[in-house]
């Protein structure tokens, strides 16, 4: 079963380090601090965060509750805690249980939940873990980047931030901003940009084979549907200019 250890926010990690430390493996499964994804928009850029779901609260897999709590009890600084009445071990009910286990990755992380909507803002697409959970959404927060969706924990109803990402974040690179988890996560989170894709890499040597440009040649600056921009110097000044996507061949 999951348990739920109450600490001060702030503290989770190195309470489940403690925990990892000074309690018999043998006598629990799992051990650690929620997490999720979360977009923040900066200057342009998709920075993602990942922050505390639960701040205050660490999860702990056992089927030995009691072995647990009596080597809690041999480690002075929870000793103390139990002692002052401020700890609190309590079971989650298999609802909970079951909500978490659908909704974390295998690193303790609720990953980004793909979210498209129409002009008017109504959702017509979700992938992701919120798919599963779309009933329990109250309201989306799109600058933001983030679901308000109603949960169970402890018996008791509430609210909890998921992070969505939106088309226009899937088309930019999203780098790693504030990390709160210390476990390796990746340093770019890779998205193919838009620049990038068939056969024009940006930066390449282009040349103009036909219509009215034919002979001018420079750098692929952008890439887009139909048209490619050029960057050239004409006249000892650079400038860059959109022809379209026949009309040119890559020379280097």
């Amino acid at each position: 079963m999951w348990y739920v250890i109450q600490t001060m926010t702030g503290r989770e990690e190195e309470l489940v380090r403690m925990i990892r430390r000074q309690l018999s493996r043998e006598s629990y499964t799992d051990c650690f601090v929620a997490y999720y994804e979360r977009i923040w928009r900066k200057q342009r850029q998709s920075l993602v965060h990942v922050e505390r779901l639960f701040p205050g609260y660490v999860f702990i897999v056992t089927e030995n509750p009691q072995e647990i709590y009596f080597q809690l009890k041999t480690v002075p600084a929870m000793s103390k805690l139990i002692s002052d009445g401020m700890f609190t071990f309590l079971p989650l009910e298999q609802g909970e249980e079951e909500f978490l286990r659908d909704m974390l990755a295998d690193d303790h992380i609720i990953r980004l939940s793909f979210v498209d909507k129409d002009v008017k803002g109504r959702v017509r697409q979700v992938s992701g873990p919120l798919k599963r959970y779309l009933n329990q959404v109250e309201r989306y927060q799109y600058k933001k980047r983030y679901a308000l969706i109603r949960l169970q924990l402890l018996g008791q109803e509430r609210t909890a931030a998921l992070g969505i990402i939106l088309p226009e974040d899937v088309r930019r690179e999203l780098a790693y901003g504030k990390v709160e988890t210390p476990q390796d996560v990746p340093e770019v989170y890779r998205v193919e940009r838009e620049e990038n894709v068939g056969q024009f890499p940006v930066g390449s040597q282009i040349a103009v084979v036909s219509g009215e440009l034919t002979g001018i040649a420079g750098i692929l600056k952008k890439v887009r549907k139909k048209t490619v921009d050029v960057g050239v110097n004409l006249f000892g000044q650079d400038i860059s200019m959109e022809v379209p996507k026949e009309s040119v061949q890559i020379i280097s």
